[in-house]
């Protein structure tokens, strides 16, 4: 909130409000030491930087937590596009058309081979495009940075939910995050890694859910790969997974799960969150707890280093 004002916030948003019910303003707060790009936008961090306006995601929390532990500039590449699986979409370049895993999901979803042949990294190069043409406009894009160079950091994935899906997608999940790390790095250097582990709906069916006979639901192999992952032996040090699902906002969940659900009373809900249980309700209160967890866990993973 600009200039830590709650006051002023909550007066600006409620005349605003009085004049048009549809356009209301706030005043959220930047700060200059921390920049961002993100699909085209750039600028000091703050609200805003996602596909909706006044929205955001863990980048607020996480940029102000880094801007707070560092005297250098600071610059966040975030890339989000959703609905996509690792298992596809970001599948990472070593393991592009493997002949066997596109002939399953070409017979799954009765499509050619070749068509989803191409699917394959479509996002990951997306990805590589975004992170790589950002580096390179650093000056267009922050017309007050002086040339000082920089380093590649550390780098946050934040993803899951769509790997559930196809069983080759969450059957591969660690082969796929290990090989995703691993080409990330020799893309961009051997910088920490933190993995955000997939946390919705909480931990109502365990932290690694299981369905009536004990067995591991998708979303449970999904979470375990996520978690093993940063055990193995390769990554001792400088790849870490933090669980969010403790960080589910209980609150908001309570309005939508309650009955009648958020339609009950309209107003509350728009206090507390605007969207479907598999975006974590978008609840502001859960994706600025989430950013904050991964600063933390980059951050020890930087010291350590």
């Amino acid at each position: 909130i600009k200039d830590g004002d709650h006051e002023a916030f909550t007066k600006t948003y409620q005349d605003s409000i009085k004049a048009d019910p549809k356009k209301p303003v706030y005043s959220w707060s930047t700060r200059p030491d921390v920049w961002i790009d993100f699909h085209g936008k750039h600028g000091d961090i703050g609200v805003g930087y996602s596909d909706r306006k006044d929205a955001f995601g863990p980048e607020v929390n996480f940029g102000h937590i880094m801007g707070d532990k560092y005297e250098e500039q600071v610059l966040i590449i975030k890339t989000a596009w959703g609905g996509k699986a690792l298992g596809r979409g970001f599948l990472p370049p070593s393991l592009r058309d493997t002949e066997a895993e596109c002939e399953a999901i070409a017979s799954a979803e009765e499509k050619p081979i070749e068509e989803i042949k191409k699917t394959h990294g479509e996002f990951y190069e997306l990805m590589r495009a975004e992170v790589n043409g950002a580096l390179a406009s650093i000056k267009t894009n922050h017309p007050s940075y002086e040339d000082q160079g920089y380093e590649i950091a550390g780098f946050v994935w934040f993803q899951g939910f769509n790997d559930q899906f196809h069983d080759t997608y969450h059957n591969n999940y660690l082969r796929n995050m290990k090989v995703f790390i691993e080409d990330a790095r020799s893309e961009w250097g051997d910088m920490p890694f933190v993995i955000g582990q997939m946390g919705q709906d909480a931990d109502k069916k365990g932290v690694y859910p299981t369905d009536k006979t004990g067995e591991l639901t998708p979303a449970g192999r999904i979470r375990q790969a996520q978690t093993d992952v940063a055990l193995l032996s390769a990554f001792k040090g400088n790849v870490t997974c933090v669980r969010t699902a403790p960080l589910y906002d209980m609150e908001a969940d309570a309005i939508f799960s309650g009955p009648g659900g958020w339609q009950a009373d309209v107003e509350k809900w728009r206090q507390f969150g605007d969207d479907r249980p598999y975006h974590y309700l978008g609840s502001p209160l859960f994706f600025a707890r989430a950013g904050t967890a991964f600063a933390e866990a980059m951050i020890e993973l930087t010291d350590k280093g």
